[in-house]
């Protein structure tokens, strides 16, 4: 989910038919990215859904990397995803949103001296499933990837009650890339074509100068459906409140192979995502608790 704070305890630092086309895993194609779904609904689909005012939705996502220069360096990867929909008309815009669901988690490796590899739960995220707001960066199991209690993904109710406030629009419209430039806020410019978008990029992969990893084993699903059925206090374990109109797969992952130094790329979330926490873990994770309660 955008907007993530990170902090990490014990590390180094504070921180129309349905039409799929042009997708390539490994390689970037010509727009510039590593994997590319458009999808346009049937007719049967669009009355069964009454979304016939939907015309297209874009899922993209893209590797990145900051490679270290020197030892004293950090070595960075991620994959960051976009997704995008349009409508006939403004006047439908609001009516569709996305929804994210996350699986997986974000852990810390080092290799001891005598050549044992130790893992330890103990990056933060904000999530709006917990009173506190924040938690270990650990879903063993697929929940809903939002800040707060709202599913709707980037919205934040902090900010405003519109739930498509922080959504993004860009022109030309035909050619939007966000890394490009920072996009239009839709709660703080008339948007003045229907299409608007997201994006993520989760906390990042890092090779530490004292050889520490921090890795990221995390599998998303973006779904968008009809805003009006999203629930607005859904965030957590439900995760069929409603049927999608459309769903895109996509993951981070990168796990740091200390014995080859090199990083490796496993499909699906790695079982250490599944583990028991630790009596240690468990510990931090209830001092995080206490620390944030006190201090929101």
């Amino acid at each position: 989910m955008m907007h993530k704070r990170i902090l990490c305890v014990g590390a180094s630092f504070v921180l129309l038919g349905s039409a799929v086309c042009a997708v390539t895993p490994t390689t970037k194609n010509a727009t510039g990215f590593t994997r590319e779904e458009v999808y346009i609904q049937s007719k049967e689909k669009c009355i069964k859904f009454d979304s016939c005012d939907l015309k297209q939705v874009i899922f993209r996502t893209n590797d990145g990397s900051l490679k270290r220069e020197s030892k004293d360096d950090l070595d960075m990867y991620w994959t960051k995803m976009y997704a995008s929909y349009v409508t006939s008309s403004l006047a439908e815009i609001e009516k569709y949103a996305f929804v994210q669901f996350i699986r997986g988690c974000v852990f810390t490796s080092v290799m001891l001296p005598g050549g044992k590899v130790e893992t330890l739960f103990n990056v933060v995220r904000v999530h709006g499933d917990v009173p506190e707001g924040k938690m270990l960066f650990r879903h063993p199991d697929w929940v809903v990837d939002s800040n707060d209690e709202d599913p709707v993904y980037s919205s934040d109710t902090s900010i405003s009650d519109n739930r498509h406030f922080l959504y993004q629009w860009t022109l030309p419209h035909g050619a939007w890339n966000p890394d490009l430039a920072q996009g239009n806020l839709y709660g703080e410019k008339q948007v003045t074509f229907p299409q608007l978008y997201v994006t993520d990029r989760p906390t990042s992969a890092v090779l530490f100068s004292d050889g520490s990893a921090q890795n990221s084993s995390l599998e998303f699903r973006m779904c968008l459906y009809k805003t009006a059925d999203i629930p607005k206090n859904g965030a957590g374990s439900d995760i069929d409140f409603a049927q999608p109109i459309k769903c895109f797969e996509w993951e981070q992952s990168y796990v740091y192979d200390h014995q080859s130094q090199s990083w490796a790329r496993p499909h699906g979330v790695v079982e250490e995502c599944r583990r028991p926490l630790s009596e240690e873990e468990a510990s931090v994770a209830k001092t995080l608790r206490d620390w944030f309660r006190r201090h929101p």
